[in-house]
This record gives C-alpha cells, structure tokens and sequence, in this order.
C-alpha cells in the first residue's frame, strides 16, 4: 500500500508526465514537477502538482521524495540519470517511462549507488497528441505497464513501485529489459517502418489513381505511419540491433513468399495460419499498438447511469465498437472505456456526453 502523502517527483510534465501528475495529484499524493518555467505555471493552475521547479532546480525537488519519475524525451532521460542518482536520498525508487529499455537500465546500473534503486518502465499508454494540457488521469487505465528491474533489485523495492502503478488503473508486467526490446523491435518498431515504407511506396507511384483507391485497407494499415520521427528517431537509435534482427528475419520471409506465390498449398497454408494467430492475439488489450480510439469516462455507481451514456450517444448517432467498465467500486464509481473505430466518432462521443456533465477524455 502507498500511504498518503507519499512524495513523487516527475521529471517532464508533457503527455505522460502530465498524466502521472493528475492521478498522483488526485489519489491524495504528495507531488512535484520538474519541467520549463511556463509549464510548470501551467501544471499548478491545473492544479495537478503541490509544487514546482525548474530543470535547474533538480536537486532540490528531488529532495524528500520517495519515487521519482523520469519523464523526458528517450535520449535526454539516459544523460539525467547520473545527477539523479547523485542527489536523490536513501531508499528512493527511480523509474523512467521510455519506449526502450536495455540502453536505459544499462545507464542506470553505471550510476546507481547503494541504497537507491532502478526500475525501468514503459506504459503502453500515449495519444498522438502532445504537451501538458492534453494530458488527464485516464490515460493509464487498464494499459500494460512494463517494468524492468536491474539484476538484484529487492523484490520488496519491485513490489512497492508496482502498488503506487496500481493507482493509475494499470497492468503491471515484470520483464527483463533485453526481453521488452526484442518483443517491441517485433511488434511496434517493425510495423511502423513498414507502414512508412508501405505508404511512401505508394507516394512514389506519385499517382492519384492510387491514393484514391488506398482509402480502405490500406489506409487503416498504414495509419501509425502519421508518427513523427521526433519520437522514432531515438527508438530506432536505442534499439538499434534488435530492430536490424526483425528487419532482417521479415526480409527473409519476404523473400521465401515471393519465391511461392505460384504455390498453392504454400499460399493456403500461409493465410491459415495467419488467420489462426490472428485469433490468439487479445483483441482490445492495450498493448505496443492501439487498436481503437477510445473515449473514457468517470461514470458514478449508481442505477442508470450506463444507460444514460451509451442512450445519449446512440441518440447522435455514433456506432460504439467496443464497451467495458474498468477499475469499478462500489460506491465511488469507476472508468468507462468506449471504443470508436474512427477518430471523428470519438470526438463526436465525447462532445456529447461533456454536453450532460460528464467527464470525458478522449485517447488518440
């Protein structure tokens, strides 16, 4: 259990520092932000932190405090590290919230000193959009968050950042560092250089004959392909050998395919038993990649109030593709998650149902 007026500081208040903030902030913790001077006066008239310092100001901000969250763009949270160790007290767990791991946790056990601890983490959680005021408390629920713990790390110390994750709504997963980059150069990093590849295949056929008739599949396909290379830039630089490994094994089976497309029963074989891994894979679990732009909304335990929702959506017309009520208590209420398959369907939701009072986050 965290006890109330536990302290956390988080370094970097954009999306997901953001995001920290507001469910720390309203789960009765004590919390501090580390950012730019005009963010942090944006995070306290949010009112999500207690208090705020400048990047100048680490060491004092870290001062007192029983977690720390690392929050900063990939590269910049592997050259924080060592002042962090240096100025944290005894006893603090340090965590990040970078999409790789190995380059992270191998930093952190060079500057790790006795006493201090590292867990390195990746909540599969994030929006297209950025910046401090599109974040929101909503943001984690029921995401996979990935933590990696350094060899010898106190199963107790794992224990302790695993409960204050519980607060956000998450599903903690234990995982060594090399082991999460290998699946996410698998899994995330490849299908977005192919959906770029896909999609600037077609750019060089520079014809609108094409692009018009891209709008189906290929579209829905080729989606995440919108990235920045802001973002994947310092993936791909930080997961460099396992992303060539992937690269290198869909190269080969590339190739094998286009060697037996004369090959009937090769073919047949081929889409059965994509089709039979298909099914296996969860279907609206959150994992690397979001299958849905999703609506979330604080609902009240109290008779009618699901029917409320989903009547005053139906009622503008908006299809939902997926429902489910996460993290409910009796008495206090809970989340609940809808599911829209186009975005325009999302935002039209969300308007709607912040129309009768409800609150509502939008996650794309």
């Amino acid at each position: 259990m965290i006890d109330e007026g536990t302290t956390v500081t988080v370094i970097g208040l954009g999306l997901i520092g953001g995001a920290l903030c507001h469910t720390f902030k309203k789960k009765g913790l004590k919390v501090t932000g580390v950012s730019r001077s005009e963010t942090i006066a944006k995070a306290l008239e949010m009112k999500i932190i207690n208090d705020g310092f400048e990047y100048s100001r680490i060491p004092e901000a870290l001062s007192g405090s029983s977690f720390v969250f690392v929050c900063t763009p990939l590269l910049d949270i592997g050259e924080r590290l060592g002042d962090i160790f240096q100025h944290v007290d005894k006893n603090t767990v340090i965590s990040d919230v970078g999409s790789t791991k190995s380059v992270i946790c191998s930093i952190a056990e060079k500057h790790i000193r006795k006493g201090v601890y590292f867990i390195g983490g990746h909540p599969m959680a994030g929006s297209e959009k950025r910046g401090i005021e599109n974040s929101n408390p909503y943001l984690f629920y029921d995401a996979v968050y990935v933590l990696t713990p350094l060899p010898g790390t106190p199963k107790k110390v794992v224990k302790k950042l695993s409960s204050l994750i519980d607060l956000l709504g998450a599903n903690v997963m234990i995982l060594p560092s090399e082991v999460h980059d290998e699946i996410a150069a698998n899994v995330s990093h490849l299908p977005q250089l192919l959906a770029v590849l896909l999609t600037n295949h077609l750019a060089e056929k520079n014809n609108d004959l094409f692009r018009n008739l891209a709008a189906g599949g290929f579209r829905d396909m080729t989606r995440i392909a919108s990235s920045s290379y802001a973002m994947w830039g310092d993936i791909i630089k930080t997961n460099m050998n396992e992303v060539k490994k992937a690269l290198s094994d869909f190269k080969k089976e590339l190739s094998y395919l286009t060697d037996r497309l004369s090959d009937d029963n090769y073919l047949d074989r081929f889409f059965v038993n994509a089709q039979k891994e298909r099914k296996t894979i969860p279907r609206y679990s959150k994992g690397f990649l979001k299958p849905l732009f999703d609506v979330r909304v604080a609902v009240q335990d109290k008779h009618g109030e699901l029917a409320r929702i989903t009547n005053t959506i139906y009622y503008h017309d908006v299809n939902i593709k997926d429902i489910e009520i996460v993290n409910i208590r009796e008495g206090e209420g809970g989340i609940l998650r809808l599911g829209f398959s186009e975005k325009k369907d999302a935002l039209k939701a969300a308007s709607a149902l912040q129309a009768i009072g409800c609150e509502v986050a939008v996650m794309d």
